[in-house]
């Protein structure tokens, strides 16, 4: 059985002694405060303080419980979600009132607009030459160059803010001959942009979600997919190879899957058809010699 007394000394006593008393919720203290960790490591980096990340907790305490928790066929009353969170009414109520403007759910986990367009760069035939790579794009032309290239996959955002973008991302390069060509298919934001905040929202919220889904999973539920390999004893000198490795054979994944969901999208016009947001995400990671809870158990 894994018990690691390092992580268990810094939790609080009452975790294990008080209500939170059962096997599973003990497990639970434990993930959590692992899962946290590189999550207080960012907000303490960008001068989050206690107070203020607690402030984000007691929000999303009484978001989720309100979303999520109501009564059967019910609305989720400030009384009902004090009671299953701890908090109080007055508090409940507070966070109600200010809630309405803190999260847009359009803003968060969309395509990113520029991702976008460099992916119709790459599949789109308009686009494209004769052996299917994107070809340099004359930037002022409206049938075939990089402005209609702009306003069909990027909805209304102006065609120099996404240049723009992409040229500070190194996604894309103008030549001296007016063209636009790319550069790079993926979209990465450089070390310090607050783009990269925007992702870890976005990302981590995926994870997480499928992760909870397969906690939640029943027999009327069927689990999502969640795989990971690693190893304890990999050589550090080879690692530059293996992230090398990764980033290659993940890209064109990623490239192949993306180009199945672009077949399978619902148009923006149809409003008729099902539709819904699914996708897939491929991390590294490099534990600096950290021991894991799987390797614990063995």
């Amino acid at each position: 059985m894994y018990h690691n007394r390092a992580e268990s000394r810094w939790l609080p006593a009452d975790l294990y002694n008080g209500p939170m008393n059962n096997h599973d919720r003990q497990w639970l203290a434990r993930a959590s405060h692992r899962l946290l960790r590189p999550l207080v490591r960012i907000m303490l980096t960008q001068g989050i303080a206690h107070r203020d990340f607690d402030a984000i907790v007691r929000a999303v305490y009484a978001e989720v419980a309100r979303d999520s928790f109501a009564p059967d066929g019910k609305r989720a009353t400030d009384s009902h979600v004090a009671v299953i969170t701890g908090l109080t009414r007055k508090e409940v109520k507070r966070l109600r009132e200010q809630s309405d403007s803190q999260y847009d759910a359009g803003n968060w986990g969309g395509a990113n607009r520029a991702t976008r367009v460099l992916s119709g760069w790459h599949r789109d035939p308009d686009f494209t030459d004769d052996e299917g790579a994107p070809r340099p794009l004359p930037l002022d032309d409206d049938s075939d160059g990089f402005s209609a290239l702009v306003r069909r996959y990027s909805g209304d955002i102006p065609v120099m803010a996404i240049l723009d973008e992409l040229e500070r991302v190194h996604s894309v390069a103008r030549g001296q001959d007016g063209t636009v060509r790319v550069l790079n298919r993926a979209y990465v934001p450089g070390a310090g942009d607050s783009e990269r905040i925007r992702m870890l929202g976005s990302a981590g919220h995926d994870l997480l979600s499928t992760l909870e889904h397969n906690l939640s999973s029943g027999e009327d539920k069927k689990p999502r997919f969640q795989r990971t390999v690693f190893n304890t004893r990999v050589n550090k000198r080879v690692l530059p190879v293996f992230h090398r490795l990764i980033s290659q054979q993940a890209q064109q994944l990623l490239e192949t899957l993306d180009d199945w969901l672009e077949r399978h999208e619902v148009d923006d016009t149809d409003n008729e058809t099902a539709h819904t947001r699914a996708g897939v995400g491929i991390y590294y990671f490099e534990d600096q010699g950290e021991t894991t809870d799987d390797d614990q158990s063995k």
